[in-house]
């Protein structure tokens, strides 16, 4: 077991006593006004000072990671300050524990400490944790959001909850909060530094630069869905965990999938051969989804679902991807996939067909007038008919960034969409703005996982861990 080295040992000393004065004059000048919550001040002072302990533990490399979770607890007290007398000593303090940091952990750790600081600041000032208000100047309340908000009203990611107001802004805070969003934080700046390592070759250029713009904004797009504007005044919040939590989960195994392909180890993504056997099986799934499509159809509009969102634009999702896997399947059963010229046409026009119908005067007359409903379903085949053909005659490469292209429609139309009733904006006369988020949620939920898949499997042929192999499809 490593032991403190002597300057590490006098480095966390002498940080642990600054901060503990530094608390002692907070409560000598009566800085924090409390209501009801002396039993949680008391353990953000005791987090305040044994937090040096994780800049200074004997594991550079650990404390890469662990030294930013302080920081941002440092950041955040430092905004709350703003406006007071002990402002400008708690940042000098701050930044002079940062300087130590870098020159024990190295000068590129600052990269990382300034990409968790982007992220968690946007994430919390967009998600409205942070709003600017204004409050009794050189001092801060701090009460329970108990005090002005009926239990009942609370959303459940807020419960139990502590709200403080600095002369300058207002902060509300929970358990939950404040460890995803650090968590999402961290991982997402470091995620983007080891995709700029993945993709880099050895002269330092990217080997694919559209490929790796995609693979940098895919990863990360299951991260956006933290940013949720409003958050805080979304009641329905029930629904909204899942997604976080789906969110958190996918952000923490590209993570992983960044390591391994660093320490140059198989992960747990592989890109297998196509084989007999497996084609076979991917044929017969394809047969059987291509005529239950219609039959789903059918049911919803006997069941009287035309205005359901979420069945008037899955019917547009499923028709795309019918048109799109009837025609790779019957390429590749012909042999005849040969490169198409101008792919790139093919595809705008392809996503032309696609979006239009989410227009949103064309989506009230295909939810009232059925000639018009029946027309987007041969748009949306039709523009999955075209999608194929590139991407059949793609290599592996290029296929998955059109992947990469295809899936990340799907998913920022969710993002845009629960962005736009975050802000009260109802986008479809048709339905309800309530309807407009269930369906956003919904989306987002669906096509997170399957957007994660086929980036993180982008990272792993870009980071040429096996040549010449094919997507399952190919055959």
């Amino acid at each position: 077991m490593k032991r403190f080295p002597n300057r590490d040992i006098e480095h966390l000393v002498t940080f642990s006593l600054l901060v503990l004065v530094f608390i002692f004059f907070v409560n000598y000048f009566n800085i924090f006004v409390r209501s009801g919550t002396g039993f949680v001040f008391i353990g953000l002072e005791a987090a305040l000072v044994l937090a040096p302990v994780l800049i200074f533990i004997p594991a550079p490399r650990v404390t890469r990671i662990t030294a930013n979770a302080v920081f941002i607890l440092y950041a955040i007290l430092g905004l709350l300050l703003f406006g007071t007398d002990l402002f400008v000593p708690w940042i000098a303090i701050v930044l002079l524990m940062f300087v130590f940091h870098i020159k024990r952990s190295g000068r590129d750790s600052w990269k990382l400490v300034a990409g968790s600081f982007f992220v968690f600041f946007f994430m919390i000032f967009v998600s409205s944790l942070v709003r600017l208000y204004p409050g009794i100047p050189s001092h801060i309340l701090m009460f329970s959001i108990y005090s002005d908000e009926q239990p009942a009203g609370v959303p459940l990611l807020f419960y139990d909850g502590i709200v403080i107001q600095s002369p300058a802004l207002v902060l509300t805070i929970s358990l939950p909060t404040m460890i995803i969003y650090p968590i999402i934080s961290i991982a997402i700046a470091q995620n983007y530094l080891w995709i700029l390592r993945t993709y880099s070759t050895r002269e330092g250029r990217f080997t694919s630069a559209f490929a790796g713009a995609g693979a940098i904004l895919g990863c990360q797009c299951e991260s956006i869905t933290a940013v949720m504007p409003s958050l805080a005044a979304l009641l329905i919040s029930i629904i909204v965990i899942p997604l976080l939590a789906e969110s958190l989960v996918l952000v923490l195994l590209t993570t992983l999938t960044l390591f391994l392909l660093i320490k140059r180890k198989p992960g747990f993504i592989r890109i297998h051969r196509s084989g007999k056997k497996r084609g076979i099986f991917f044929r017969t799934a394809g047969y059987i989804f291509i005529v239950a499509v219609p039959f789903i159809e059918i049911y919803g509009l006997i069941a009287g679902f035309i205005h359901n969102e979420a069945f008037f634009f899955g019917i547009n999702f499923l028709m795309f991807f019918e048109g799109a896997l009837a025609a790779v399947l019957m390429i590749s059963t012909l042999g005849s996939g040969k490169r198409v010229a101008q792919p790139l046409l093919w595809i705008a026009l392809s996503t032309l067909l696609f979006l239009i119908w989410f227009i949103p005067g064309l989506v009230t007359l295909a939810t009232e007038n059925p000639g018009y409903f029946v027309l987007m379903n041969i748009s949306s085949i039709g523009s999955g008919v075209l999608i194929a053909f590139p991407f059949i005659s793609y290599a592996s490469k290029e296929r998955i960034v059109l992947l990469e292209y295809l899936t990340m429609m799907f998913s920022m139309s969710g993002l845009v969409l629960l962005y736009a009733t975050s802000f009260n904006i109802l986008v479809w006369n048709a339905f309800t703005l309530a309807s407009q988020f269930y369906f956003s949620i919904l989306l987002i939920i669906v096509t997170l996982p399957i957007m994660w898949y086929i980036t993180n499997l982008s990272l792993v042929v870009n980071a040429n861990w096996e040549k010449d192999t094919h997507l399952i499809l190919a055959h």
